[in-house]
């Protein structure tokens, strides 16, 4: 990281606080994600459809983390978390039971649905593991470091504050990929290529390929045990 002392981590804790970081995330994930650009989503519908209604829902669970640029107060990270079985009690019948109508969700609800069910080592407990949803730093930040530390941070809080034994993230990032994987030790559980992705719908049990033509990053869901 650039200077420790130009950057400081702290739980998103107000509304004022986790508005700004849902549009830095808003922001970055309609410019920068492949997926993002892929479904050409605008930052105003990212925000308004994903990102702040998942910071309003789990802000209160105090895992999700921002981190300030010191010499200005400006929120230039963030990253929504919450414990991964209370997001599962939270969504009951959705997909694969009924899809949402929005590709992307379900697609990325029927991975995590799989590394429940298939790929978690234990049965899937309250304050086991915590879900890193969505995490991003502000473009003219980028390459000082930011986005390991805080990765690595929340890690640590998780583990040896809140008592969590692994984190769980889902990345269609390259960049964030090798975070996790090698800088956490991750494990890639599940690979998949959008484009091969089936998607089966209450009205339509056949399936499309709703991205067939996407032709980037892939889809992958890694597993990191909190030591």
């Amino acid at each position: 990281m650039a200077s420790s002392d130009e950057y400081e981590i702290g739980l998103i804790e107000n509304e004022t606080d986790a508005r700004l970081c849902a549009q830095v995330l808003s922001k970055e994930f309609s410019s920068l994600n492949p997926l993002g650009i892929f479904n050409k989503h605008s930052t105003e519908h990212l925000f308004e459809n994903w990102l702040w209604p998942l910071i309003t829902e789990v802000r209160d669970e105090k895992l999700s983390f921002l981190v300030r640029y010191r010499p200005t107060n400006e929120i230039v990270a963030a990253m929504f978390a919450t414990d991964l079985f209370l997001y599962e009690q939270n969504q009951p019948n959705g997909y694969p039971q009924s899809s949402s109508g929005n590709p992307s969700a379900d697609m990325f609800a029927e991975l995590c649905h799989q590394f429940i069910h298939q790929d978690l080592p234990h049965k899937l407990e309250s304050n086991m593991v915590i879900y890193l949803v969505a995490g991003a730093t502000n473009s003219q930040h980028a390459g000082k470091g930011i986005a390991s530390r805080l990765r690595s941070h929340v890690c640590q809080y998780a583990k040896h504050v809140r008592g969590f034994q692994y984190a769980f993230v889902q990345t269609s990032n390259a960049a964030t990929r090798h975070i996790y994987t090698t800088k956490l030790n991750g494990k890639e559980t599940s690979i998949l290529h959008p484009k091969n992705w089936l998607r089966k719908t209450d009205d339509n049990q056949d399936g499309t390929y709703p991205f067939q033509d996407y032709d980037d990053e892939p889809i992958v869901n890694i597993l990191v045990e909190l030591k």
